[in-house]
């Protein structure tokens, strides 16, 4: 959990700022990777950003990222999913991992 704490207040940011963000986990890390690790980012031959793979490895991993908003979504309920579809997707799928945690324990 603290290797989380580094990245909320930048997850946040994004969330506020970018509404599709909310909705779409590879959208927020897309997001995060232009403003926090612009460092990596070159434009290729064709003008268009890209990462060489070599960098990769020094990109945060976007389970970090995913894990911040769902905290940041589920447990603040902060900046919440404006598309309502995934949101029920979204409280469908943690009711799912609910009751597997919860027939595991019996």
């Amino acid at each position: 959990m603290s290797d989380l704490r580094g990245y909320r207040h930048k997850v946040e940011s994004i969330l506020r700022d970018h509404e599709k963000a909310r909705n779409n986990d590879g959208v927020l890390y897309a997001h995060f990777i232009n403003k926090y690790c612009a460092n990596l980012i070159s434009l290729n031959q064709n003008g268009e950003k890209s990462i060489a793979l070599k960098d990769f490895y020094r990109l945060p991993p976007m389970e970090n990222i995913r894990r911040s908003r769902q905290i940041i979504q589920n447990d603040h309920s902060m900046y919440l999913p404006t598309d309502s579809a995934v949101l029920k997707a979204r409280k469908i799928k943690e009711a799912n991992i609910r009751s597997e945690i919860a027939a595991d324990m019996v």
